[in-house]
């Protein structure tokens, strides 16, 4: 499996999410249930700002993978790393001179 090399931007953010279902009843009574055995899934909207050429190397790295293939993802240097698909689109912009931006969504798969 492939890894996901590069540090991410300081304001990328982490989101997580988690999937129940829940019932509740007339009398205030609610009873809840996880749905699944990973009900709890991370998400990362990631920035990375860099010269070209790197800006260039993640790109084919995430277009690479088509939204399909899942790679490994370190977004914290004290956290473990986790199974991660691209989510969505990949933008990148120009900054300034030899200085690009990428941003990009990625979503925790099991």
């Amino acid at each position: 499996m492939k890894t996901f090399t590069w540090d991410i931007s300081n304001d990328s953010s982490e989101s997580t999410s988690t999937n129940a279902t829940h019932i509740s009843f007339g009398d205030g009574y609610e009873q809840s249930v996880s749905f699944g055995i990973n009900n709890s899934r991370k998400s990362w909207q990631c920035n990375k700002v860099d010269k070209k050429a790197v800006i260039d190397e993640i790109y084919r790295f995430l277009i690479a993978t088509k939204g399909v293939e899942p790679f490994n993802f370190k977004p914290l240097a004290d956290e473990p790393s986790i199974k991660v698909r691209l989510d969505g689109e990949v933008s990148r912009n120009r900054v300034g001179g030899n200085v690009w931006t990428i941003s990009f969504a990625l979503k925790q798969v099991f």
